[in-house]
């Protein structure tokens, strides 16, 4: 059952890559996006927008967008692209900052969205890897600042949920608490609840909503505890919150932490080979 669903994740995902804009007419955004010439695409794009015929195109921004988001995981891959093109350094900001205008400009029209909100949640996913990393080096407040700008081009109830916990985690209790009941309420509301490209984000909150928890002094173990039966409860194959559950039981506990699974599956089929670690690429935007 297990090896079924790995499978159909990765059906969900096969098109994430190079999917194009959907019922655009930019043909030569269109080829150099789906050949996966992301630097031609964004070179190309960038030199539009200056037109003032291409300007306010949604289309256009959206390529130049969601170009630069794949610039920025080629980065990852080579950060000596960074040496030949300084500029790289900014390229997932530069992501952030035209799929907004695409989607500000798109507002009335609705020609472009919601159709290709796919494409605006790719880039939004890609965002991850910042996220993950500031909360690795235990800079929360960077992490939500990170999560704050990407909302703006993309959320869901999963995004959602990540900002409510980090929130609480930032002791705004008063934001996050609230953000946290609407989830859980709208999660048991759902019969046949639908599985969202993003439910790997949910898995991450719970646990660092866990060990936020465990951390405390002294440690809410009861707290923590119902936390992640709640995650497992949504995600009762996650190897991750099982651990966790370990953890708060037996916190002497040996054992190696296990991935995030779903996270592994989606970041692979966003990525472009085995990426690198994101220190050399760390923007130094103010939280």
């Amino acid at each position: 059952m297990r090896i079924l669903n790995l499978i159909l994740i990765l059906l969900v995902f096969t098109g994430f890559s190079n999917a194009q804009v959907i019922g655009g007419k930019q043909t030569k955004l269109e080829k150099f996006y789906a050949e996966e010439r992301w630097e031609d695409c964004a070179f190309k794009a960038e030199r539009m927008v200056l037109q003032s015929k291409y300007k306010d195109d949604p289309e256009v921004n959206l390529y130049l967008g969601a170009s630069y988001a794949k610039v920025f995981l080629l980065c990852l891959e080579d950060s000596t692209l960074l040496n030949k093109v300084p500029e790289y350094l900014n390229a997932y900001t530069y992501a952030l900052k035209f799929s907004l205008i695409a989607k500000k400009k798109d507002k009335k029209a609705k020609i472009i969205f919601p159709k290709n909100n796919f494409m605006l949640e790719e880039v939004a996913i890609t965002g991850i890897y910042y996220i993950d990393h500031f909360v690795s080096i235990k800079r929360v407040p960077k992490a939500n600042s990170y999560l704050r700008k990407i909302m703006k081009v993309y959320t869901d109830r999963n995004f959602n949920f990540l900002g409510g916990v980090f929130s609480v985690m930032l002791a705004d209790t008063v934001n996050g608490n609230p953000i946290i009941r609407e989830t859980f309420l709208e999660m048991d509301s759902e019969k046949n609840r639908e599985e969202l490209n993003s439910d790997f984000i949910m898995i991450d909150a719970f646990d660092y909503y866990a060990n936020f928890l465990i951390n405390q002094e002294p440690p809410l173990y009861d707290s923590a505890r119902n936390v992640v039966n709640r995650g497992l409860k949504y995600f009762p194959d996650c190897e991750l919150l099982k651990y966790d559950l370990k953890l708060i039981d037996n916190p002497e506990l040996d054992a190696e932490k296990p991935k995030n699974e779903k996270k592994k599956i989606v970041l692979k089929n966003i990525a472009l080979n085995e990426l690198n670690d994101l220190n050399d690429l760390e923007d130094e935007d103010d939280d």
